[in-house]
């Protein structure tokens, strides 16, 4: 009896205190405080319809054929793509999240990069996240097994700009993750 005491005397305590912490702790805020003399961006998130049109057409403006192109829950897009050039051209595996509520950190960054290395024949792979990449992520891709670019919401607002219409850059430039919002103009910056 006293053995049992042993065991379920600290499991109780534990659940005690988890109760405890849970009650009083304190509510973590999701999202990054503001900075001095920043304002909320109150711009809408992209819908996943939306995001999954401007990487068809970001992908066709560049000259790559789709192989295989899916979308997933909340508008996360993958393709496989291939680049028809010859002797620099191959197999290019694409991961495209809308997502906002956090950057995307190393561990996900290497996961793709890993799952990039053992696709056969695959080329490179690119992972675009309109949420950003943490620092680590961004350091952790020089040790990639795989060749992986880092597109983020602004790099691919300039992709856009760059190869679509100007006009097209702006229609997206109304949606929060493509970039802060302009004191000055009103858009994207």
């Amino acid at each position: 009896m006293f053995a049992l005491f042993v065991m379920v005397a600290p499991l109780a305590v534990g659940l005690f205190l988890i109760l405890i912490i849970a009650r009083f702790a304190p509510n973590v805020p999701r999202t990054a405080p503001l900075g001095a003399g920043e304002i909320a961006d109150d711009r809408p998130e992209i819908t996943g319809d939306e995001f999954k049109d401007v990487i068809e057409e970001l992908v066709d403006a560049l000259g790559l054929e789709t192989v295989f192109a899916s979308v997933g829950t909340g508008g996360v897009v993958e393709m496989t793509l291939r680049d028809p050039k010859p002797l620099s051209g191959g197999r290019i595996l694409l991961h495209a999240t809308p997502v906002l509520q956090g950057q995307i950190d190393s561990v996900d960054v290497l996961g793709f990069a890993e799952g990039v290395r053992g696709d056969m024949g695959a080329l490179k792979g690119i992972l675009i996240a309109l949420a950003g990449f943490t620092d680590e992520a961004k350091t952790s891709v020089a040790a990639t097994p795989a060749p992986v670019d880092l597109i983020d919401g602004v790099q691919l607002l300039a992709l856009v700009r760059e190869h679509l219409a100007p006009e097209r850059a702006e229609s997206i430039a109304g949606y929060r993750g493509f970039g802060k919002r302009s004191l000055f103009r009103g858009v994207a910056s």
